[in-house]
C-alpha cells in the first residue's frame, strides 16, 4: 500500500517540479525596470499618454509577476505537504482529494467543495468590502436600467423618449426655420 501512495507522490512531485520550472523561466524573462521597458532613458520627453500606456503595461506585468509569486507559494506548500506525507487531503476537512482534480492542480489545497466555499465567502466578503455610499445610490447610478415609470415593460426606447424630453438635436434651439433674425425663438400666436 505505501508503494502505491509513494508511486502516485513522486508522480505528483514530478508535475509540480515541471510546472515550477516553467514559472521560474517564465519570470526570469519578465523582469526588467520601466526604463528598460520603455527603451529610454528618461521619460521626460515623452508625451504623458506614452507614458501612461507604458505605466499599463507594465502593471500588467508586475500583477502577472504577483501571480506567479503567488502560484510558487502554493507549489512549495504541496512539495512540503508531499514530503510530510499529507498530500492530496483536503486541507479543511482531511477527505482525499480525487486524481483528477490533482490532475488538473497539482498544487490544490481543498477538494471542490471547500474550494467553492472558500470562493464564497471571498466572494461574500469582497461585497462586503464596498463603500457605504453605494447603498444609498438610485437610478442611475446604482446600475439598473429601469424607468422611471410604473410600467414593467420599461425598455430602450423609453429611455430615449425619458432622455429626449430634456432636450436633443431637434430641439427649438436648433432649428434655425423657427427663429427670428436676431436669434429669439418666434413665438406663434
Amino acid at each position: 500500500m505505501s508503494e502505491k501512495i509513494g508511486a502516485v507522490q513522486s508522480h505528483y512531485h514530478g508535475l509540480l517540479e515541471q510546472e515550477k520550472k516553467k514559472i521560474l523561466s517564465l519570470m526570469s524573462r519578465e523582469e526588467f525596470s520601466l526604463r528598460e521597458s520603455i527603451g529610454e532613458l528618461s521619460v521626460v520627453d515623452n508625451h504623458p499618454a506614452d507614458v501612461g500606456s507604458e505605466l499599463f503595461e507594465r502593471s500588467k506585468d508586475l500583477s502577472l509577476y504577483d501571480r506567479h509569486v503567488k502560484k510558487l507559494d502554493q507549489i512549495d506548500a504541496a512539495l512540503e505537504r508531499i514530503d510530510q506525507g499529507i498530500f492530496g487531503y483536503c486541507q479543511s476537512c482531511n477527505i482525499a482529494i480525487p486524481a483528477e482534480r490533482l490532475d488538473a492542480v497539482p498544487y490544490a489545497q481543498y477538494c471542490l467543495d471547500c474550494q467553492d466555499l472558500r470562493e464564497k465567502e471571498t466572494r461574500e466578503r469582497e461585497q462586503d468590502d464596498r463603500p457605504i455610499e453605494e447603498t444609498s445610490l438610485s437610478t442611475p447610478f446604482a446600475r439598473t436600467y429601469a424607468c422611471q415609470t410604473d410600467s414593467d415593460d420599461c425598455e430602450g426606447e423609453d429611455a430615449w423618449q425619458d432622455v429626449a424630453g430634456y432636450g436633443n438635436a431637434d430641439s427649438l434651439q436648433d432649428r434655425p426655420e423657427e427663429n427670428t433674425p436676431d436669434g429669439r425663438r418666434r413665438v406663434d400666436s
